[in-house]
């Protein structure tokens, strides 16, 4: 790409997850991390003839039936070096590029409901359409990654990239036709079915600002206690404002206002109102 999106070292809009010296693993690392673990686990398990092992985590819609609920969240980490090849480390280097940002716009917790959701909605319609579209099974990230993908190019449609001077929306578009006509040459239908319900999700997802769980009413007593958990937790420097606050800024200087996302322009406007009322106090 022809245009950067972040500045000097990488500090993501709510800081690392954990620290290893000085490495500062967020999110987006975190998750490159144990698919790489799960890609040399499953590698030993092949060599050593436990190959089956690794066929458990898999999802099919039988799965569900027989109670194995868990392959929802445990197929996109099932890995298999001598298919993926060259291809796994490719994935992994863009899922590390595009995730990060789409992290940092809307937010960590957002990001991985996001994660979660890319995995688990496609496969449970995969399961219901089973009988009309045929059984599917289901393994690795490629899919979930590319939705990510797209969900940056939905962020920042304007950015350049290097090749031929296409935007990131051009980009987007021509990468999902291509798996399109592949699937559909290919009679996959399941596979057609999952790419575009992904890409669908993960597009409405950051466009809507980043979507939440709904709110769950506490009790008057114990809702008092997690704000006040909560606003000790802001004093105490729980959130880089600051760190957010820069990201915005920087974002707005290299594509313009227009390109912040519903989340970020209603904390730059929060930003701006503390900022108004800090300074009538002070007159």
């Amino acid at each position: 790409m022809s245009q950067s999106f972040s500045s000097g070292p990488w500090h993501g809009s709510e800081g690392p997850i954990f620290t290893v010296g000085s490495l500062r693993v967020d999110l987006t690392l975190l998750l490159i991390g144990v698919h790489t673990l799960a890609m040399a686990v499953a590698a030993v398990l092949s060599a050593s003839g436990l190959g089956d092992w690794v066929n458990q985590a898999a999802f099919a819609a039988g799965d569900l039936r027989a109670g194995q609920i868990w392959t929802l969240v445990t197929y996109p980490f099932v890995h298999d070096i001598r298919q993926e090849g060259l291809w796994f480390g490719l994935e992994m280097l863009m899922f590390f590029w595009f995730g990060r940002e789409v992290e940092s716009a809307i937010g960590r917790r957002s990001y991985g409901l996001m994660y979660a959701a890319l995995a688990v909605i496609p496969a449970l319609v995969l399961a219901g359409t089973g009988p009309l579209l045929g059984s599917a099974v289901l393994v690795g990230s490629g899919t979930i990654s590319f939705a990510v993908f797209l969900a940056f190019c939905a962020l920042h449609p304007g950015a350049q990239f290097f090749f031929a001077g296409l935007t990131a929306k051009w980009v987007g578009w021509i990468l999902l036709a291509i798996y399109s006509l592949a699937a559909f040459a290919g009679r996959d239908w399941p596979g057609l079915l999952q790419l575009w319900l992904s890409s669908l999700l993960a597009v409405v997802w950051v466009r809507r600002g980043g979507m939440e769980w709904p709110s769950i009413s506490l009790p008057r007593g114990r809702k008092k206690a997690v704000k006040a958990r909560a606003a000790v937790a802001k004093k105490s420097g729980g959130i880089p404002v600051l760190e957010k606050m820069d990201a915005i800024l920087d974002k707005i200087s290299k594509e313009g206002i227009d390109s912040l996302t519903a989340a970020e322009k209603k904390q730059l406007e929060d930003a701006r109102a503390k900022l108004l009322q800090k300074d009538r106090q002070t007159r």
